[in-house]
């Protein structure tokens, strides 16, 4: 990659089902990072990140050079971006960023999971969880709002290493059944143990159809969660690297990809 094309300012925005994210790429390194609710207005929402992007790296004379790239479920709404590409290949580009010479990705979004084996930045197979909410982070989001509880919150509960058996596979007949457990006193650490344990095992099978190989890493939503991925990577029997950034995988991906587009 030629040092002229390094030199200039990209920009990746991942707008999926939950949050918004934006990351901006500057001499090959991260400069910048915006996220926000994705909300009913998808291209707003866009706009909005890529504004507090530019104001955080330079402005308008960022803004003249600028080279956008986008991914996501709403990634056809993102206005400039001069190339689209799927989650799939922005994770797998963005993890290999974040961590080099990562095998497998674990990506836990607000509507779907998957699972991606990765050689070289590049996905080689994935498997993806997209009929039913309970293996995704609207499983965990919901739950975590029936029990009132913030980030820190479910953190601390998680930590508690307890668990309750659900039976439930569906989100909307899982949000009955913990109801009925807190009218039978079952404590918020056991539920919500219970919760991740049933999303790490549902993911674990995606793994087993997909392979999965060290070094493995978590990206996404849950990627913050350091409950979550210790439960998976203990239901996976690998170990899942902390990614730093890892929420911000897909924006990465699609900001490389757009480097590579305008080669």
């Amino acid at each position: 990659m030629g040092r002229d094309i390094q030199e200039k300012p990209f920009a990746g925005i991942d707008c999926g089902s939950s949050f918004c994210k934006g990351a901006l790429l500057q001499n090959g390194k991260a400069a910048a990072f915006a996220r926000r609710p994705t909300g009913w207005n998808i291209a707003e929402s866009g706009r909005l990140i890529l504004e507090e992007l530019l104001a955080k790296s330079g402005g308008d004379e960022c803004c003249e050079t600028l080279i956008l790239g986008a991914t996501g479920y709403g990634r056809e709404k993102i206005a400039h971006a001069v190339m689209t590409l799927t989650e799939i290949s922005a994770h797998a580009m963005g993890a290999e960023f974040l961590c080099p010479g990562v095998r497998t990705v674990i990506d836990i979004g607000g509507q779907d999971s998957k699972v991606i084996t990765v050689e070289k930045g590049r996905a080689r197979n994935f498997q993806m969880n997209d009929k039913c909410a309970a293996g995704s982070g609207r499983f965990l989001e919901m739950v975590a709002r029936r029990l009132e509880l913030d980030a820190a919150a479910l953190e601390e509960l998680l930590a508690a290493g307890k668990e309750a058996a659900l039976n439930s596979t569906c989100v909307v007949f899982a949000e009955s059944e913990i109801t009925g457990l807190l009218v039978e006193g079952v404590s918020r650490e056991e539920i919500i143990g219970g919760v991740a344990a049933s999303m790490s095992r549902r993911i674990a099978t995606l793994a087993g159809r997909a392979g999965v190989v060290s070094p493995a890493v978590l990206t996404g939503g849950l990627s913050e969660s350091a409950g979550i991925r210790e439960r998976l990577s203990r239901v996976l029997g690998v170990e899942l690297l902390a990614a730093p950034y890892g929420i911000y995988a897909g924006a990465i991906g699609a900001a490389l990809a757009a480097m590579e587009h305008e080669q």
